[in-house]
């Protein structure tokens, strides 16, 4: 059994898939070749990679960036199509049987030192150098991909790594902390806005509600705020602007702390990252409606708090489980239960038909 890796999969994004594969075949089983993919485009944020059972293939792809768009090359390549941000009213399973729909997931470091960092880069830029190098083969490969994101190595290495490297393992991601019951932290991206996106009058003013509705409530101790992106922005969501972010493990520790997190369809309204490690965490989640499906529904009051989309309704809502312990650490148990079912690395994979 091999496990061959498409060494122009994104590593921050698909990083969580490949502990998944390590933790089911082990790694002396896994490698990043491209000779199995060199009739393929260059991919963005996504991941291939095929499993080798002597003769026998499967192919797979993970689509794991924030459109539901299905790329029609790569369906037709693959046997199986997980996507994070899978949409069946789009592409109905009728007429894409091969599209699977799979929990959030998130940048996970794979290990826990440096030298892994440069071990598993190198692992994947060997085979993309041997093809700049030999001319013969860059002629042939030129023609299907971006030429500038091999060669150019700084953009190669900050692209794939500089996320990655900040982000905790995945055993960072436990529910060992109790919330604290009059404490919230919420600390986020405000998106830059253009007339194609239309990101302030979707998720940075839900998000907004949802800060202004924190500091609205006399005695709750609120933290955090939005990082500005773009001035247009900045000036409509002053008031809920951060005024400092944080390391990344700290991020982590506060959220802990925090007695619910705040969660919204983010750019493109895809699911986010944030949806994956709230549930990982097994935080009691207060979400906005979802914009695309999850391979089995978040369920009102089990797993997760449904919230409108108003200031006013997620006021209420803060005040409520606020008052309402037992009914917060339900929410807790409900979400980590969800995730531990249906959205570890190793359940992603077995929803795709691999284990």
């Amino acid at each position: 059994m091999e496990i061959i890796i498409d060494p122009r999969s994104n590593y921050a994004y698909g990083s969580y898939y490949v502990v998944g594969l390590q933790n089911l075949f082990g790694k002396e089983n896994i490698s990043y070749k491209l000779k199995p993919f060199k009739e393929l485009d260059d991919l963005g944020n996504d991941m291939r990679f095929v499993i080798q059972n002597g003769a026998v293939q499967k192919h797979v792809f993970l689509h794991l960036n924030d459109s539901y768009k299905v790329l029609e090359k790569d369906y037709e390549w693959c046997d199986v199509y997980g996507c994070v941000n899978a949409n069946f009213a789009h592409y109905p399973k009728d007429e894409y049987p091969k599209l699977v729909s799979i929990v959030p997931s998130f940048g996970t470091r794979v290990g826990k030192s440096l030298a892994n960092v440069v071990i598993n880069a190198i692992r994947q830029l060997v085979p993309i150098l041997s093809i700049v190098l030999n001319r013969v083969e860059y002629n042939k490969y030129v023609q299907k991909m971006d030429v500038n994101r091999v060669t150019n190595l700084r953009h190669y290495f900050g692209r794939r790594y500089r996320t990655w490297k900040n982000r905790e393992p995945l055993s960072t991601y436990v529910n060992d902390i109790p919330s604290e019951d009059n404490y919230i932290f919420f600390l986020s991206t405000l998106w830059y806005s253009n007339d194609e996106n239309k990101n302030d009058e979707t998720v940075n003013l839900r998000r907004a509600h949802f800060i202004r509705a924190c500091k609205s409530i006399e005695g709750l101790i609120y933290e955090g705020g939005l990082l500005g992106d773009s001035s247009s922005s900045n000036e409509k969501f002053a008031d809920v602007l951060a005024t400092h972010g944080e390391p990344f493990d700290q991020w982590i520790e506060k959220t802990k702390h925090s007695a619910l997190v705040f969660n919204t369809p983010a750019f493109w309204d895809c699911h986010g990252w944030k949806l994956g490690e709230y549930l990982a965490l097994g935080k009691c989640i207060v979400s906005t409606k979802l914009s695309n499906d999850l391979p089995y529904p978040l369920e009102h009051g089990k797993n997760i708090h449904f919230v409108e989309d108003t200031e006013e309704s997620m006021r209420e809502t803060i005040e409520y489980i606020l008052a309402h312990p037992d009914y917060r650490h339900k929410l807790e148990k409900g979400a980590r239960e969800y995730w531990e079912k249906y959205g570890t690395p190793e359940a992603s994979l077995k929803l795709l038909g691999i284990q």
